[in-house]
Parts: C-alpha cells; structure tokens; sequence
C-alpha cells in the first residue's frame, strides 16, 4: 500500500525563533533509515603549571544535533507518484529553497522543526552536501543522495526554564524587584553578597545602589565575569 505522508518525516519552516509565522514544509519522499542525535559538553581542562591532571570544570552544554541521509532517486518511483511528475533538480532546489537559502525577510535561515510521529526536533540547518550519483546522458541529475546536520535552537524564555535558575554557573537574567540590593541579589545566585561588585561592573552600573524595580540585570556565572 503507499504510504501515508503522515508517516514521512516531515521538515516544517518558520521565520521566528518561536516557531510561529510559518513559511512552509518540505515532505521527505523516503524516511531516513539512520537518525543520528548527538549530545556534547564543554569542559574546561585548563591546568596549573606543575599539576598532573585536572577536574574538568564544566563550562556549557553545547547545542544537540541531528544529522541524517536523504535520497533523491528519479529512476525509482514512489508508491504514490506518476512516471514524469518527479523531477531531482526541481526537488533539490525546493528542498535547498526552504531549509538552507537565506530568508531575506528575516536575515537568515529559517528556523526548522523536524517531526515524525513522536519525533520533534527544533532547530536550523548547520551542513549541507549532496552527491550526484546518476546522470541522464544529456547530464540531467538522476539520482542524488544529500547529507544534512541541524542544530538545536531553543528560545531564551524556553531555555531559561530548563534551566536551574539559580546555579551560579550559569548566566541569568534578573528582573529587580522593589527593596532589592546589589549584595542581596548576589547572595541570592552565589550564596556570597561579595560578588556585588563584579555584578555591578559586567551591567556597567555606575551606583549599585540604585537599582530600579522592573529592570533586568545580568548575573554571569560564579567565576566567569
């Protein structure tokens, strides 16, 4: 029986980080038979002069990605397709159009969500190749198999809460409520009010003292301002 488009990964295209104001989508003609989803830390191994190792201080979980294979075939038929309809060039070409070209209305690529029944994945394409491996004899492409690489992209609302908000080997933002202070804020995040004064100097706040209910400061990571 053909199947249903349903059961295709699909690779939806939106203009904001968000994931709204979608732009289009692009229906794999066949599923990949291998999905490689990988995840990656960042240390800092660094060592002081003399030492024979190091603790690897964790310094940020880099973005995931998925990287898999796409076939474009011409001398095979899909089960729901007619001879001639079908073309590699006219499907690179959309395919490149939605999920690679620069978007001149958002300055960029578009954002990408990939889905597949339970599988969703948010992010933008990262690498892209193709190998040609079938010609027709006036050098028509046949046949085409294409590599691709997305990477994750998360908004910073979402991100933040994810997040343990008050790690302080992480950077947050703060919105400063009515009776706070510089020290209080600083106890709050690093357990320390000492730190005020290097949270003062990476938001170039020229009286720490002052500080206005409603707006937003940054609290760098423990160690790392």
């Amino acid at each position: 029986m053909p199947q249903k488009k349903d059961n295709k990964l699909k690779i939806i295209a939106y203009k904001k980080i968000d994931f709204s104001g979608k732009v289009g989508e692009y229906i794999l003609r066949y599923n990949p038979s291998v999905i490689k989803h990988n995840f990656s830390v960042a240390y800092d191994s660094s060592q002081t002069l003399g030492s024979s190792g190091t603790e690897n201080k964790y310094r940020f979980s880099e973005p995931e990605t998925i990287s898999f294979d796409l076939i474009f075939d011409d001398t095979v038929l899909a089960p729901e397709e007619k001879a001639g309809e079908y073309q590699v060039d006219k499907d690179i070409k959309e395919f490149k159009k939605l999920v690679f070209t620069y978007n001149g209305d958002i300055h960029r690529p578009n954002y990408l969500m990939l889905s597949w029944g339970e599988f969703i994945f948010k992010g933008q394409i990262s690498n892209l190749s193709f190998s040609y491996t079938a010609f027709s004899s006036d050098g028509k492409a046949l046949k085409a198999n294409a590599n691709v690489t997305f990477v994750q992209v998360i908004d910073t609302k979402s991100r933040l809460s994810n997040e343990n908000k008050s790690s302080p080997d992480l950077t947050h933002f703060y919105t400063i409520k009515e009776g706070d202070s510089l020290p209080y804020i600083c106890f709050k995040f690093y357990n320390n009010p000492a730190y005020y004064i290097d949270v003062a100097r990476v938001n170039k706040l020229d009286n720490f003292r002052l500080l206005t209910a409603g707006d937003k400061i940054i609290i760098p990571p423990l160690g790392k301002n």
